[in-house]
């Protein structure tokens, strides 16, 4: 059996962060939780064989942004069931998902992934037990050639593993 090649999609920085701020949206929508009043944060890296020379961020890059909503450590469990729901209805499945309660202090941990593109979510309780972490993450993108209009008018193919 050939082994499959997979395509790295291609997409640029900025429809990367317009994706990954829709998807913050729609979670922030779907579990009504305010967010903290901090600047969210988006940052490009490169992705592959970065310290062997083989990649650089003009080429190739990973997107992550990063939100805190507010959610009092009382309703977490029910925030984070509802962010279950939410996600599985954007079109991303669930990889792990969980959530604990002690002495009425939430916590919990969701990851997930969409086939579609490839970009993940993870949310998770902070340290500071009030506020839960919206990451939103891409799969490894290559930036659309320079030349020629480029871009391909098809959306890309992301990675399921």
């Amino acid at each position: 059996m050939k082994k499959q090649e997979v395509k790295t999609p291609e997409m640029s920085e900025d429809q990367a962060r317009a994706t990954a701020e829709e998807y913050t949206r729609l979670v922030i929508a779907g579990i009504k939780a305010p967010a903290v009043d901090r600047a969210p944060s988006f940052n490009v890296s490169p992705c592959g064989e970065v310290m062997s020379g083989k990649d650089s961020v003009e080429k190739t890059f990973t997107a992550l942004r990063i939100q805190n909503v507010t959610v009092p450590s009382r309703q977490q469990e029910s925030v984070f069931r509802q962010a279950r729901t939410t996600i599985e209805g954007m079109g991303f499945r669930i990889r792990k998902f969980e959530t604990a309660t002690a002495a009425g202090k939430g916590a919990g941990n969701l990851t997930a992934m969409k086939p579609a593109d490839g970009f993940s979510i993870i949310l998770q309780t902070t340290a500071s037990a009030e506020e839960v972490m919206i990451m939103v993450s891409s799969p490894c993108l290559e930036r659309p050639k320079a030349s020629g209009g480029g871009s391909h008018p098809e959306p890309p193919a992301g990675r399921t593993s």
